[in-house]
């Protein structure tokens, strides 16, 4: 694996941390560490490259807390854990500390690794393992530059499992029309980053009450036409973008959306794949797109 696996250690010790985080690099591990659970989890939440986190058995839940809490561990797992669901991708965490017997109960819920240098390479082993196998991680490898826009907060990271749904789809050729509908979910997920969420570039009269982007005048809009909405109002982007987006957009929206007779096991290949592409062209494109014209939004 070529790519260091990064990750969170939260351990109120700094010279632990700092020790720590250098023998990891013999193991491709890059260690970001904090000292208590609410910056570390800040940390986490803005920083979608994290990909396993390591707890301290008993620590700082706030920065300004001066001593340690028995209940540090059992906080943090419940809020990676809620947080995992919130943006639908599984953020693995361990345990590593200097009083095993106190985390006899959380046996088999999580590993538990002592602060040894023998635990301490299981713990390595573990992390390695874990990543490995991430569905997360084996997307991201071989299609990197496809998440970039995620990665720099201009599409919502709680999207970001659209595009791992539909890296799986392809590795699996499951070209069922189901998944073509989550590349329109996808589609819907990148006019809304567009929408003032968090980039000002689509106006918001161009999605219904619900916030949802209307399809055609998006695509419109995006193709820097004269995009008139059914209450007499007019929009143009006036911003440069090249003909291959343009039409991009507009082959994205019309195969999205044209196979809603199909029934969900239906199968599509072609559209499917070509959707993949386009997609992913139009995700590379967003971060130049965005540093042009709205670098102040990111």
């Amino acid at each position: 694996m070529s790519k260091p696996i990064k990750v969170l250690l939260v351990d109120d010790k700094k010279d632990y941390c700092e020790s720590l985080s250098g023998v990891a690099r013999g193991s491709n591990i890059k260690v970001e560490y904090k000292l208590d659970w609410e910056t570390g989890f800040e940390v986490l939440k803005n920083d979608p490259t994290i990909e396993f986190v390591i707890l301290d058995g008993k620590g700082k839940i706030e920065a300004d807390q001066e001593t340690e809490r028995d209940n540090f561990a059992m906080k943090a797992m419940k809020d990676i854990d809620a947080y995992s669901v919130q943006i639908g991708k599984h953020i693995p965490y361990c345990v590593n500390t200097g009083f095993m017997e106190r985390f006899e109960s959380f046996v088999g819920n999580v590993e538990i690794f002592e602060k040894s240098k023998e635990d301490r390479d299981k713990m390595f082993i573990h992390i390695t393992e874990e990543i490995t196998k991430s569905e997360y991680r084996t997307a991201r490898l071989k299609f990197e530059e496809s998440f970039i826009s995620f990665d720099k907060g201009i599409i919502n990271n709680a999207h970001e499992h659209l595009l791992v749904q539909i890296i799986q789809a392809y590795e699996a050729k499951d070209f069922r029309k189901k998944n073509i509908n989550v590349q329109r979910d996808l589609l819907e997920a990148i006019f809304i980053s567009l929408g003032n969420d968090p980039i000002p570039c689509i106006p918001d009269k161009l999605f219904n009450q619900h916030g949802k982007p209307i399809l055609g005048l998006c695509t419109r809009f995006m193709e820097d036409k004269p995009t008139r909405t059914n209450q007499g109002d007019e929009f143009k982007l006036n911003k440069a973008v090249s003909l291959n987006i343009k039409s991009a957009f507009r082959k994205l929206k019309e195969s999205t959306s044209g196979y809603s007779h199909l029934s969900d096991e239906d199968t599509v290949k072609t559209p499917f794949l070509a959707n993949m592409f386009l997609l992913m062209e139009v995700l590379e494109w967003l971060p130049e797109f965005v540093e042009t014209n709205y670098k102040n939004h990111i």
